[in-house]
């Protein structure tokens, strides 16, 4: 063979490798959808609320006290007000994130606020433990389901939801973050925000991923920090783009305050 030979060989070869990676793999969702469950509308209905309201202490206080030596909390005063369903959004460190924003948040927002959680972890039929039935997700937990990469029907019942008068919550990195810098926004929010015409409401929470970052089932107890932010409110016509960028500018600005700070305290340590 010669070296032409060899080279035409080589470019042969490469051309199938990137034709192979480019081949679009089925997702779950795609394969069998069946598998999945969700979402429960029953869920805001009145005796969902209360059941809810008696299983929260099960669902999530006595996570809270085993989790965090202290949970405080500043911005509280935004939403005193509250009288209209909102989207809250917080920065993704833990799963211990929603532990803290329920802690966080005052009694007329908690009983009227719905998690989204992904379909593929949260909502599997057939499992056995308690906690991980999607119908025990929606009921006890407020959780929904949300679709992965499912574009505008992932939005679906989010936007059901803030029609109901009900507030929604959402990662919008959408997924725990792995390193020191806060993730890209994606702009479901902000498509929700716009055609729904509510307010969002930027939750910044602080020391989770020192208690249980992604890939470590072990909690290391300790203190948790929520920052709430005051509503932001788009304008009619607003670019989607335009808006995401927004709400990651604000959360950006905490997040960089709040780094510099924790380094203070060590520093002073």
């Amino acid at each position: 063979m010669t070296g032409n030979d060899s080279g035409t060989g080589a470019d042969v070869s490469a051309t199938k490798i990137v034709s192979v990676r480019k081949k679009k793999v089925p997702t779950l969702y795609e394969q069998d959808e069946s598998r999945y469950a969700g979402p429960h509308p029953w869920q805001i209905q009145p005796w969902a609320k209360a059941l809810r309201r008696g299983l929260r202490w099960h669902a999530y206080t006595r996570w809270s006290n085993e989790a965090f030596t202290s949970v405080t909390v500043a911005g509280a005063e935004h939403l005193e007000t509250l009288d209209e369903p909102c989207l809250f959004i917080g920065n993704h460190q833990s799963h211990l994130d929603t532990l803290l924003v329920m802690a966080a948040l005052p009694e007329h927002v908690r009983r009227n606020l719905y998690l989204g959680a992904a379909q593929d972890r949260w909502y599997v039929r057939g499992r056995k433990k308690l906690v991980l039935q999607p119908w025990y997700q929606s009921l006890a937990l407020g959780n929904f389901p949300i679709l992965r990469g499912g574009g505008k029907r992932a939005l679906a019942y989010a936007a059901w939801l803030l029609q109901q008068g009900q507030h929604v919550f959402l990662f919008p990195e959408g997924t725990r973050a792995t390193s020191s810098a806060l993730g890209e926004f994606k702009h479901g929010v902000s498509i929700l925000a716009l055609e729904n015409g509510v307010p969002v409401v930027p939750m910044y929470l602080d020391g989770l991923k020192q208690l249980r970052p992604k890939g470590q089932r072990d909690v290391v107890k300790g203190a948790a920090h929520a920052t709430i932010l005051p509503p932001v409110r788009f304008a009619a016509g607003t670019a989607v783009a335009e808006a995401t960028q927004r709400l990651y500018d604000l959360m950006s600005a905490v997040h960089h305050d709040r780094a510099g700070l924790d380094a203070a305290v060590r520093r002073a340590a």
